[in-house]
């Protein structure tokens, strides 16, 4: 009898209450004890490992792709409204009394009217479809991704020219500002001239004919979305107002919050003030397959991961199974002194949570470091490899994005710790369940 038996044996005899000491006792020494005294060291350590890293790579791939996603918002965002509002069938004296209003409310940003218009673009070389927006030039200043070209290190932005005459004129004409993709497939750069034709013809004296108009670039912009950059072009509101016969309306206010994921909550209070004529729907609308899809990966991939969590704590089953059927001798002998079959199940469930806990709260520790220092890894893998593993003008980032959300933290914290636990109740069971009489008989 070894000498944890026989103080377990001790105090078992004196009714210890549940998750005693003497219990603990057992569980740490049968976790330390090696495998020629018929412990599972080794096996405990893998154990260990295996929950350690997997949980490291769920923090560390779910935190990648949630920085993934928040700059995919941030600039798709930049440029896209949150919500939108169709004035067509708002009296035009209304429309700045609204905008007041919608501004009043609070996390609104901005509210700004738009007109709208598809034209033919073309340079003297070449031509392509665009989708014009005629905006008030400070509306256009202010956006999150025009802002982030003060960042000298920012690949989104004003890449050249500015805002500065936008509104005003340029070269004896009007000026324009498109994205860099329009640059490219119109072959123009800043001071280049822009023809505009636009889709509906307008009626003038000498009959119906396309109204064309050309218009000179100020500044080309980058939003890091290529149906941003490659079909957009901005101009002023009073100038597109002119040009699409919008005279003193607009098409649309486009609304952007300080919170854009709270986008569909803002949609039934704007509603209320623009009157039952008023079309009101946020950004989610406009392509809800491809937000879904958003989510579902996301939900996938945390599914999947988990999965890898659960495979990783499947060792600590065959850590006790080995531990119960050496320690079976230690175990009839507590059985026969008065331990309780509770008491020899708290034991190995206390052996597997105590693995499972260190495991996971490793991982926790491991994946909060890797998150945090993630720029300099990628610093030394660039280095180590010699090669520029990530291009910023393919992702238009410098760094890959990480961004932890403690909820989810949280979540794979419970989560490896219930695994961990789980698994551990069958061979708990199984030695609870153990005959004290065969055990002695056969050892």
């Amino acid at each position: 009898m070894t000498e944890a038996t026989r103080e377990a044996g001790a105090l078992s005899s004196g009714g210890a209450p549940p998750f005693s000491p003497y219990e603990f006792l057992l569980a740490f020494r049968y976790l330390r004890a090696r495998r020629k005294h018929g412990g599972v060291a080794l096996i405990a350590w893998i154990s260990f490992g295996g929950i350690a890293l997997a949980v490291t790579g769920l923090i560390a791939v779910m935190s990648i792709m949630n920085g993934f996603r928040a700059e995919l918002f941030n600039q798709l965002l930049g440029f896209q409204p949150h919500v939108y509002v169709d004035t067509r069938e708002i009296p035009s004296g209304e429309i700045e009394r609204l905008l007041v209003e919608i501004e009043a409310i609070t996390g609104v940003k901005s509210a700004d009217p738009v007109v709208t218009g598809q034209v033919l673009a073309s340079s003297e070389r070449y031509e392509s479809v665009l989708q014009v927006l005629a905006v008030r030039p400070a509306d256009l200043a202010r956006m999150d991704v025009i802002r982030s070209g003060d960042d000298p290190r920012s690949l989104t932005g004003i890449q050249y020219g500015n805002l500065e005459t936008f509104g005003e004129g340029h070269n004896g004409g009007d000026g324009i500002v498109i994205g860099t993709g329009v640059a490219q497939r119109l072959g123009v750069t800043i001071g280049d001239r822009v023809t505009f034709t636009a889709a509906r013809a307008a009626p003038t004296v000498f009959g119906i004919r396309p109204q064309q108009k050309a218009y000179y670039v100020e500044a080309i912009v980058a939003a890091g979305v290529s149906t941003i950059d490659n079909n957009l072009a901005y101009m002023p509101l009073d100038q597109g107002q002119l040009y699409f016969n919008r005279s003193g309306v607009v098409d649309t206010i486009q609304i952007r919050l300080d919170v854009p994921e709270m986008a569909p909550q803002f949609v039934a209070p704007i509603r209320a003030l623009a009157g039952p004529n008023a079309l009101v729907y946020d950004y989610t609308r406009l392509d809800p397959a491809f937000f879904n899809a958003l989510q579902f990966e996301r939900t996938a991939m945390r599914l999947i991961l988990s999965i890898v969590v659960a495979i990783a704590a499947m060792n600590i089953i065959s850590g006790l199974v080995m531990l119960v059927k050496n320690k079976s001798r230690d175990i009839a002998i507590l059985r026969t002194m008065g331990a309780t079959q509770a008491s020899v199940m708290r034991v190995f469930l206390i052996v597997g949570a105590s693995i499972g806990m260190a495991g996971t709260l490793a991982g926790l520790l491991l994946g909060i470091l890797f998150v945090t220092f993630i720029g300099p890894i990628q610093d030394f893998i660039t280095w180590t490899t010699g090669a520029q593993v990530w291009d910023p003008n393919v992702y238009y980032l410098y760094r890959i994005p990480a961004k932890m959300d403690w909820g989810e933290v949280a979540f794979i914290s419970v989560f490896g710790l219930a695994i961990s636990l789980l698994v551990t109740l069958p061979p708990a069971w199984r030695a609870a369940r153990l005959d004290p009489v065969e055990a002695l008989r056969y050892e």
